[in-house]
């Protein structure tokens, strides 16, 4: 999996290429820890590319979630496709993480 990481503003962008399932997940995590190492608390998941989750892919999500908030950051999710945003609504997904038609209200989110 492709994860294309961008910055603007005060948050970081990362744009997975694939779906977000368990064999993918260890590329997605690098990239996260990457963004992160470069002091991004505040971070959007552009989720264009991603056609579906599966159950570890969404427990990665809640656990990056808890662990921005604990170090006063957040999570924004962009751009889910109607699957994706099915599977958050039934998971109750989406109302622990923000959920936004577009990178630019993520991104203006954090203002």
């Amino acid at each position: 999996m492709q994860v294309r990481i961008s910055k603007l503003g005060v948050a970081h962008y990362l744009t997975p290429d694939g779906p977000l399932v368990s064999e993918n997940l260890a590329a997605f995590t690098q990239r996260v820890e990457e963004t992160h190492g470069e002091g991004g608390a505040r971070l959007v998941v552009d989720l264009r590319h991603v056609a579906f989750f599966d159950s570890a892919g969404l427990e990665c999500l809640l656990d990056l979630a808890d662990r921005l908030r604990e170090e006063g950051g957040s999570l924004r999710l962009a751009n889910a496709n109607p699957l994706c945003r099915e599977v958050l609504a039934l998971t109750g997904i989406d109302e622990s993480i923000p959920v936004h038609e577009n990178l630019s209200g993520a991104g203006r989110s954090f203002l």
